[in-house]
């Protein structure tokens, strides 16, 4: 049950790190469309449910602290490596 509740606690603090990453990202360029940003936000999604999933106790804190780095990690790096320069 306590890796369930670290998941969805991990889905919920996910949200603002990919929203801090979006505002990051049209401070200097104009953003996407919104079908390419989910699907870019799609991994961040992922990669939190695995990370949550191996926590061997119910850790809020650990756990929304590594969702929002993760989503703002994840989703700055995915649209850094769409950059044509």
């Amino acid at each position: 049950m306590y890796r369930l509740i670290n998941i969805v606690i991990g889905y919920v603090s996910v949200i603002p790190g990919i929203i801090m990453a979006l505002g990051a990202w049209q401070y200097f360029q104009e953003l996407p469309l919104y079908d390419i940003l989910i699907a870019r936000s799609v991994g961040a999604f992922v990669i939190i449910s695995v990370v949550a999933a191996i926590q061997t106790k119910k850790d809020i804190k650990k756990v929304s602290q590594l969702g929002i780095s993760i989503g703002f990690i994840w989703m700055l790096t995915a649209m850094i490596m769409e950059l044509e320069l």
